[in-house]
């Protein structure tokens, strides 16, 4: 840009200022980086508060009002309630995931080793009453699942409900032995 285009004219209505104008609208980002520059030709950006120091990366813009309560927590190695509460539901759906599988692999064992007719009908049996169990269990982790879903802050993942359909399909069990 030449040196008479760098500050706006003074008149208003001249051919210049009208010039000047047109050129704000459609090169703003240009013009923005010509008056950075111009600043650091004239040495506006030297002596600045925290010249030579690094920037600060840990800040959390987007953390507002909360920012000293964060950082302290931070500081302490505190976790926020509605994190530990989502590391002691996924805990609880991790150890009943675990449940069905090992139940599910006993009764699968004692199912394909059952002599003749007899044993297979108590089977069933056990296997319908442990998936009566777990439909109850489904229902109360539901419950602290929609508990957290609550309390959780926006922008954090939900946890999704389970069902018991799709936690035998986790395992290859079907729900009822025959």
């Amino acid at each position: 840009m030449s040196d008479q285009n760098q500050t706006p004219p003074t008149s208003g209505n001249s051919p210049e200022g009208d010039e000047y104008r047109r050129r704000m609208r459609f090169q703003r980002e240009d013009l923005i980086e010509e008056l950075i520059e111009d600043g650091q030709r004239r040495g506006l950006f030297e002596g600045l508060p925290g010249t030579g120091r690094p920037l600060d990366l840990e800040q959390n813009i987007y953390e507002g009002s909360a920012t000293l309560a964060n950082r302290l927590m931070k500081n302490n190695d505190i976790r926020p309630a509605w994190l530990s509460y989502r590391i002691d539901v996924t805990e609880k759906i991790e150890a009943f995931r675990a449940e069905v599988r090992v139940t599910w692999e006993r009764y699968r064992l004692a199912f394909e080793q059952a002599a003749g007719d007899s044993h297979r009908p108590a089977l069933s049996i056990g296997w319908d009453d442990a998936c009566r169990r777990w439909q109850t269990t489904i229902e109360q982790l539901n419950k602290a699942i929609d508990s957290y879903n609550l309390k959780r802050p926006p922008g954090q993942l939900e946890l999704l409900k389970l069902r018991l359909t799709d936690e035998l399909i986790r395992v290859d069990a079907p729900r009822y032995l025959l």
